[in-house]
């Protein structure tokens, strides 16, 4: 049975005898207030039960979110129908167990019982062992019926017990020993047994297949062209921002400002988010803004957001929202025509691109971002779990897929984060004084002078990007030496002769 709770009446509030001057100021303030309205006094002192009720209101809007809350009662409610059921079943004639137990069972999540932890564990039970469900089954019934228990039959504490002196149950039934013992053993078959479902975050070399197979023949052929552009946008958009996708989807264009241009003129779009994961305040607003990135064309948000607006605006009419479930099935059906997957294990879930997006900003972007802006970027809270962040940062080096098991083979090329020290870049061009300094410069280089990497190299080690404010210089000393050691055979009197005074 639920335990009872002892209820306490509140003594109404009184004022002490009023002296003859405090009745003189009683009569001054009656008359200034007169006019108040006997509701306004009823608002400003409201009843236990109103209070209460606020409590409960507040708690039922804010607490879980209204996904969550369904799930949750789809569970509970599932939950009672098959006890009800398997318990009625079990009463027939050549069942062995006793009608008074089977009676117990059959309200065992109603009324709380020394049968209640064992009901849960018989469905439980019935599920992931009968019917072969995996643990996240045994964890949605655990979350389910935990919640169901502390905010419906008021259980409180993470134990259960009985308690003699008031012949009553007490604390919660999913910490029952035994069902704790099966749930947690349940969890340990899952991860030696189970088949990897790794959620899998989508970086740029995924984008790039998937942008591809789009601009296929074959890609044009199976998706409407208004299902690819929706597809470029809404990836690239989520991978800047770093957006869950029930999160974008509900992006309003009025949140968005397009074509805008800083004092440095850098062309650049702004979205203000606000109703994320870790924000629910309609007043906390933060303001992104997105430059255009010719040099990253599968993920620049700002050409893939301009291409799809100005397509929107070619259209007579627009369909319905897209829901959570649409944009997963999209993503779905493009990486399986794509072929992303093979050889791989895992699955991209509605966190993939914040993931993805979160993983790039801190471990493969030409310029690496701080752990302080990464917290901002992504929306996290000022109490976040760091152990949550780092899983969004690291896990990509924590189940690495091939492996760190050729590391040391001359012919695998380093990614920057598998290196203490990173990457080399290029340094700027020393001041060339003379025809031994180009040669010098182009053949080993000059430490001294900060040049570490010889200029014959720099095509090779280094994206034309990185040294795109050296490159009149680098094409100046490739002349040079190629004059001097090719037609001139390294003869310093001919290639004088045929440049004086260089």
């Amino acid at each position: 049975m639920p335990a009872t709770r002892t209820t306490h009446s509140i003594e109404p509030l009184t004022t002490p005898p009023a002296t003859p001057k405090s009745q003189t100021c009683c009569k001054h303030a009656s008359k200034k207030n007169a006019a108040t309205s006997g509701s306004a006094l009823n608002t400003s002192n409201p009843s236990t039960s109103r209070l209460l009720n606020h409590t409960r209101q507040t708690t039922d809007d804010w607490y879980k979110s209204s996904r969550t809350k369904k799930g949750y009662a789809r569970y509970v409610k599932s939950g009672k129908k098959w006890v009800f059921e398997w318990a009625g079943a079990q009463m027939e004639p050549d069942a062995q167990s006793s009608t008074d137990e089977l009676e117990g069972l059959a309200l065992a999540f109603d009324l709380l019982s020394k049968n209640t932890p064992l009901a849960l564990r018989l469905l439980t039970a019935f599920k992931c062992d009968h019917n072969g469900k995996g643990f996240a089954t045994a964890e949605g019934i655990w979350s389910a019926f935990k919640d169901y228990f502390e905010r419906v039959l008021g259980c409180q504490g993470e134990f259960w017990k009985y308690n003699a002196h008031t012949n009553e149950w007490e604390g919660n039934p999913v910490f029952e020993a035994d069902y704790r013992v099966y749930y947690e053993l349940l969890k340990n078959r899952e991860n030696r047994t189970g088949t990897s479902t790794q959620a899998l975050p989508m970086l740029p070399k995924d984008l790039k297949i998937l942008f591809d197979y789009l601009d296929s023949p074959e890609g044009r052929k199976k998706f409407t062209l208004t299902q690819q552009l929706y597809f470029k946008v809404f990836a690239s958009t989520a991978f800047n921002l770093w957006t869950r996708n029930d999160e974008l989807i509900n992006f309003v264009f009025k949140d968005l400002k397009l074509a805008l241009v800083s004092d440095n003129g850098i062309c650049y779009i702004e979205f203000r988010l606000i109703f994320r994961k870790t924000n629910k305040d309609p007043t906390k607003v933060q303001i992104y803004r997105i430059p255009y990135d010719p040099d990253h064309p599968k993920f620049d948000c700002y050409t893939h957001m301009t291409a799809w607006i100005s397509h929107l605006q070619t259209l007579l009419r627009f369909g319905e929202n897209t829901s959570r479930s649409g944009i997963e099935n999209l993503i779905e059906s493009i990486v399986n025509a794509s072929e992303l997957m093979n050889g791989r294990r895992g699955k991209f879930t509605t966190h993939c691109f914040r993931c993805g997006g979160a993983q790039y900003r801190f471990m493969w972007a030409d310029h690496k971002w701080s752990l302080k802006a990464v917290k901002w970027w992504g929306g996290w809270s000022s109490s976040e779990n760091v152990g949550t962040i780092m899983r969004y940062l690291l896990d990509e080096l924590m189940t690495y897929e091939e492996g760190f098991s050729d590391i040391m083979m001359t012919d695998r090329t380093l990614e920057c984060h598998e290196t203490f020290m990173g990457t080399r870049n290029p340094s700027r061009i020393p001041q060339a004084n003379s025809l031994d300094d180009v040669v010098q410069y182009w053949e080993t280089g000059n430490v001294e002078r900060g040049l570490m990497t010889p200029l014959k190299d720099w095509e090779r080690v280094f994206d034309l990007k990185d040294y795109k404010s050296e490159a009149v210089k680098l094409s100046n000393a490739q002349f040079v030496y190629e004059e001097f050691s090719g037609k001139y055979g390294s003869s310093y009197d001919d290639f004088e002769a045929a440049f004086p005074g260089l």
